[in-house]
């Protein structure tokens, strides 16, 4: 008996990696763009495929076993296929994003929702290269049927300054902007997602740095509490190749064997920790240089997240 093979099957529901905006300085305006609020968690690609669904990562990871309530939830769509890109927050009091209670997602006590912004998979059809506008109608449609922890994340079709003020009102991290006809590029930054974080910036001491190739791979800053320098960040983003080869130089002299910080070592829990072991990649600096840093906030233990180096001071 000869089995049938179907010419044109239909694509499956699975991972897709995630599209990436392009962090600008100045958000764009115009008919052709939308704005959402930037939510303040994990990026997670849904996956529903019969009677499953899963949880993705970015980089493709199985995050199902971290949240499986939004799982349960996604599964109680009843829906044959479907391919979700959203947000997972912890929602504190007032409604905002707590990326740190998030970090913490088993002991929190703080609603653990997913925020979705996108539709890639239908029904057995792939809509990566349908326009926006119209994988939003799809969206939208579906979300009739979401409840906590699921939730629509909202668009909006205004003028730019005041949806700004609005966004700044209620203490959100930032803005993306989305082209009405941008297609869904998996795994490529688009100029098409544009998106524009409302920072903070502060002067912080370098203490240190990380070797790497010719001069440094980061920068340890800190900052003084009293009479004692507390590290705060090893920041390696913000610096284009000038621009390092330019701080490098400016730390030459300022070497010293003895580390700077009274906070050093620390546990290394999340892998990211500077323990003892990896103290051992750094130079030390004489506390005397500053630099000024962007970053979204401070920790409740003062560290910052998300920090760029913008400028060395004096």
């Amino acid at each position: 008996m000869v089995q049938r093979v179907d010419p044109h099957p239909k694509p499956r529901p699975r991972f897709i990696e995630p599209m990436e905006c392009q962090r600008v300085a100045k958000l764009p305006e115009g008919e052709r763009w939308v704005y959402e609020p930037k939510q303040d968690g994990y990026r997670v690609i849904g996956v529903i495929d019969g009677g499953t669904a899963v949880l993705h990562s970015m980089s493709g990871l199985n995050y199902t076993g971290k949240y499986p309530h939004i799982a349960e939830a996604l599964n109680w769509l009843k829906l044959r296929g479907a391919v979700f890109d959203g947000e997972v927050v912890a929602l504190d009091e007032s409604g905002r994003a707590n990326f740190q209670e998030l970090q913490s997602a088993r002991l929190s006590r703080l609603p653990i929702v997913y925020y979705v912004f996108d539709v890639l998979h239908l029904q057995g059809r792939d809509l990566l290269d349908r326009p926006l506008s119209e994988r939003r109608e799809h969206l939208e449609e579906l979300a009739t049927r979401f409840s906590d922890p699921l939730r629509l994340n909202p668009s909006f079709k205004v003028p730019l300054p005041a949806f700004i003020e609005q966004v700044r009102r209620l203490q959100l991290e930032g803005i993306v902007a989305k082209r009405l006809d941008s297609i869904y590029v998996p795994g490529q930054e688009s100029d098409r997602w544009r998106k524009h974080r409302f920072n903070q910036e502060d002067e912080f001491v370098i203490g240190g740095y990380v070797r790497g190739g010719r001069n440094f791979s980061s920068l340890v800053v800190g900052e003084y509490r009293g009479k004692d320098l507390y590290y705060v960040k090893r920041v390696a983003a913000g610096f284009t190749p000038h621009l390092r080869e330019e701080t490098f130089e400016a730390l030459r002299g300022l070497e010293t064997r003895k580390c700077p910080f009274v906070n050093l070592p620390e546990p290394n829990r999340s892998g990211h920790g500077l323990d003892a072991e990896k103290m051992r990649e750094c130079v030390w600096l004489k506390p005397e240089r500053k630099c000024e840093l962007e970053f979204v906030e401070r920790t409740k233990g003062g560290r910052l997240r998300h920090a760029e180096f913008r400028r060395l001071v004096g």
